[in-house]
Order: structure tokens, then C-alpha cells, then sequence
């Protein structure tokens, strides 16, 4: 797995309708943790975090100036085409 970042428009997400807690929350403080994605052909799909992408949807429309933009930190599953993780190159030497 590794984080990146995403504009919104690359990521393919249900709208799912959201508490007006969460759209306060991610107005003011932007997302705590990164929405979790999978690799499907050429296509980033949401597997965790669909709520919080229509929360920023919505501020976008709201607010196309938005401060925080439309770019979100994004977890990517390994799909086992890469190494997942670059820190494993220091274990296991002898």
C-alpha cells in the first residue's frame, strides 16, 4: 500500500448520503485519514470513504474555490503488481 494523492474526478465513488456533522467536520478540518482505494483496469475504485467524497463533492459545488481543493490523500490496495511496502528492503538482512 502506498499514500498519494488523487483529484477527486480520478476516483470512481457512490454518492451516499452523509450526517451534516460529517460535512462540518470535513469543511473544517479536511479528511483525518485517507479513503482506501483498489486498482480495476485503468480505474480507481472507493472501497472505504465514499461518504466523505461526497462530502467533498459537495463543498466543490458549494464552493469551487474550496481551501482545500480536490485533491484527496488516498490509500491504493496492493493489487500485486508492485511491492507494497518500500521500508521491507531493510528486513531480513544478514
Amino acid at each position: 500500500m502506498r499514500i498519494r494523492e488523487m483529484k477527486l474526478e480520478d476516483i470512481t465513488y457512490q454518492y451516499t448520503e452523509y450526517p451534516r456533522s460529517l460535512y462540518d467536520s470535513v469543511k473544517r478540518i479536511g479528511f483525518s485519514f485517507p479513503i482506501t482505494l483498489r486498482v480495476e483496469g485503468d480505474r480507481y475504485l472507493c472501497l472505504d470513504g465514499h461518504k466523505r467524497l461526497s462530502v467533498l463533492h459537495d463543498l466543490l459545488v458549494e464552493d469551487p474555490a474550496y481551501k482545500r481543493g480536490d485533491r484527496v490523500k488516498v490509500i491504493i490496495k496492493n493489487n500485486g503488481d508492485e511491492r507494497s511496502n518500500d521500508c521491507s528492503r531493510g528486513r531480513n538482512t544478514h
